[in-house]
């Protein structure tokens, strides 16, 4: 059951961040942060409606403590992704997140003491290759090459951290279930992820206020739809994600088949955002989905 669970949550993901990519370009990279867990809060409450819901008396002082731990480190994630996406080539970053395949491998044995099979690892290392193929393509063809390696440093500190909060989450789901985890994460979350995007625009030089929450608005008002939508594939992903974590035989392989929808990113920027694809880069994507697929067996 994890593996459609999983295959479903790469559907959502790849529909999500193609959108992400639309409205990141009229909306500012700390409102998309806390914007996408917003726009999803109404589908999150409705999904309440279908599971036992826990009341936070209900839940273990060991729960509170780990939930604030994830909240933290996932908000100033969400920081890290979107501004690597508004700095470089979706077609750049999108092999380079597959490396979250391998974090959470290596974070599933850590955290959760899951020790990966041979294939698991033989994949890892081909999605490592695959991934340092898109990149040395992308340095070959000198477009870009300063946000492309600021990029590349935000998305490692990206993996690092993902590799232990993602794991973090089926000690947490264990405590709980899907639907109250998502709730409680998304409104602890949002007020976080607002505070410090007010902190972080106050302390611009010549940027007001006012201004940055206008252009904000402005930039939602342009965007309700591929909003709407970001909301309705953010629940459905992780609720998916989180189902999969729980019955899957190693926690870090939900991730590593999520990590394919690496693919159609990079055919969608091929197509929709005219983004160049150098044969290096097919070279690489191959490795990514070769890779893939050897965890995906286990």
């Amino acid at each position: 059951m994890w593996f459609p669970l999983s295959l479903l949550a790469l559907l959502m993901l790849t529909a999500r961040r193609s959108t992400e990519k639309k409205a990141a370009k009229n909306i500012d990279t700390l409102g998309l942060t806390w914007l996408q867990q917003a726009m999803a809060m109404p589908f999150i409450i409705s999904t309440l409606f279908f599971a036992k819901f826990y009341l936070p008396n209900e839940l273990p002082v060991h729960f509170w403590v780990l939930i604030s731990v994830y909240v933290v480190l996932s908000s100033f994630d969400l920081y890290l992704y979107f501004k690597a996406l508004t700095i470089a080539d979706i077609s750049y970053v999108a092999p380079l997140l597959s490396l979250v395949a391998v974090g959470n491998i290596a974070g599933a044995y850590i955290v959760l003491h899951q020790k990966p099979s041979t294939l698991g690892i033989v994949g890892a290392i081909l999605i490592v290759g695959g991934a340092y193929l898109n990149s040395l393509a992308k340095k070959r063809q000198k477009t870009n090459i300063k946000g492309n390696r600021i990029a590349l440093l935000l998305i490692l500190v990206h993996v690092i951290l993902i590799g232990y909060y993602a794991n973090l989450e089926v000690s947490i789901l264990r405590l709980s279930n899907p639907t109250s985890y998502n709730f409680y994460t998304s409104i602890l979350s949002i007020p976080l992820v607002i505070l410090v995007s007010s902190i972080i625009v106050r302390q611009r030089k010549n940027k007001d206020d006012n201004d940055y929450w206008h252009t904000l608005r402005s930039g939602v008002k342009q965007n309700v739809w591929p909003l709407v939508l970001i909301g309705i594939t953010y629940t459905i992903n992780l609720l998916a994600t989180y189902q999969a974590k729980l019955v899957s035989p190693n926690a870090g392989y939900v991730g590593a088949i999520k990590s394919a929808s690496v693919l159609p990113i990079v055919l969608i920027g091929l197509f929709f955002f005219k983004e160049k694809v150098v044969r290096l880069q097919w070279v690489g994507l191959i490795l990514i989905v070769t890779g893939l697929g050897l965890i995906a067996t286990n």
